[in-house]
């Protein structure tokens, strides 16, 4: 007998939401070994951070892909996935962000620069936890883009 098992709805929103997270995790744990070990004035190794997303989209969809997608996964059904879990990843890493530089102390790198008014601003704790927020978001709907083209399976 042949058949054709396939995802459902559950498992489908479960990936997502755990790879959202694991996203988040990975961003956060990397920014933070990275700025407190690693940070020189002009660093190139923060580009790994714009990466991590990439990266943990691409897995993502592979691995579901793999793993639960045995017929039919459309464009649309896999940049969604991509798009939400890189969305989940950015709100809560901009939330990690935010509550390190609020609350546990971690200081800006204000003295490399001009320490005026508008470069604290620039650097509050709030300003940086957007900045990241939109920089990853748009981040993710191009990565999301280019990954769905690989990861749709037509019968």
């Amino acid at each position: 007998m042949i058949f054709n098992p396939t995802y459902t709805g559950r498992q489908y929103w479960t990936t997502v939401v755990i790879a959202g997270l694991l996203t988040s995790v990975l961003l956060s744990l990397t920014y933070v070994v990275f700025y407190e070990r690693l940070y020189v004035e002009y660093s190139y190794l923060f580009s790994i951070i714009y990466l991590i997303p990439f990266v943990a989209q691409s897995v993502t969809l592979a691995f579901f892909k793999n793993k639960f997608v045995w017929s039919e996964f459309s464009y649309g059904q896999a940049f969604l996935m991509s798009f939400i879990t890189g969305i989940i990843g950015a709100i809560i890493f901009s939330g990690v962000i935010y509550i390190l530089y609020a609350y546990l102390g971690m200081e800006s790198r204000m003295e490399l620069y001009e320490n005026g008014k508008m470069m604290r601003e620039l650097f509050s704790p709030v300003a940086t936890a957007i900045s990241m927020l939109i920089i990853n978001v748009i981040l993710s709907l191009f990565y999301s883009l280019i990954i769905a083209i690989f990861a749709r399976k037509k019968d």
